[in-house]
């Protein structure tokens, strides 16, 4: 049974995006575990309204954020007007991924949606499209639900084993796992001169 993401994007705050405290710190866990500063060529997957587009934008050379979501992405589209480095579009990025290269891509609150075999070719796919040092951001919430086809935690195994990226941070709680790995295994520190 096909899920229908556009329902909670009738109600003007689909998830309690703006409202809880769980939501804005988890934007800021992901803002603060992206290793680098400067962000360069990002792939958001999963946008909605663009909570998490718009804090990556002043940041990002470029910003392609993508839904499946047709109602999602009027939303997001309407919060992101007047950014011209970051573009909104509506995509099943199972079935329709981009031919550009990325230093940056966000899978949050999506893999579990996906099967097993849909993740090994999404991982497959940012293997082939990621630049030299690019770094995949992964952010799940840890409960069940109904619509969960792959745990959270299965998923980002999986996308770690297929890539063949290294873990270089994470963060966990009893709500939410957050994966950051890389093509590259070079810290934030090294990156900075520091080492």
């Amino acid at each position: 049974m096909a899920i229908d993401f556009d329902a909670p994007h009738e109600e003007p705050d689909p998830w309690g995006y703006e409202t809880h405290w769980y939501e804005k710190r988890r934007r800021a866990l992901i803002s603060a575990l992206l290793p680098d500063e400067k962000l360069g060529q990002v792939l958001e997957i999963g946008c909605s309204t663009g909570l998490i587009t718009q804090m990556l934008a002043p940041r990002a050379r470029h910003v392609l954020a993508i839904d499946v979501s047709p109602k999602a992405v009027s939303l997001a589209r309407e919060r992101l007007q007047g950014l011209a480095h970051v573009e909104v579009v509506q995509a099943d990025i199972t079935q329709d991924w981009p031919a550009r290269s990325f230093d940056q891509i966000l899978l949050c609150d999506v893999a579990y949606y996906l099967s097993e075999a849909q993740l090994s070719q999404l991982a497959r796919n940012v293997r082939i499209q990621a630049s030299a040092d690019c770094v995949l951001l992964l952010a799940h919430w840890r409960h069940p639900f109904a619509q969960v086809i792959t745990p959270a935690p299965a998923a980002h195994d999986l996308l770690a084993e297929v890539t063949g990226f290294a873990r270089l941070a994470g963060y966990q709680d009893h709500d939410l796992l957050i994966d950051v790995l890389s093509a590259s295994s070079v810290s934030v520190a090294q990156k900075d001169g520091l080492l």
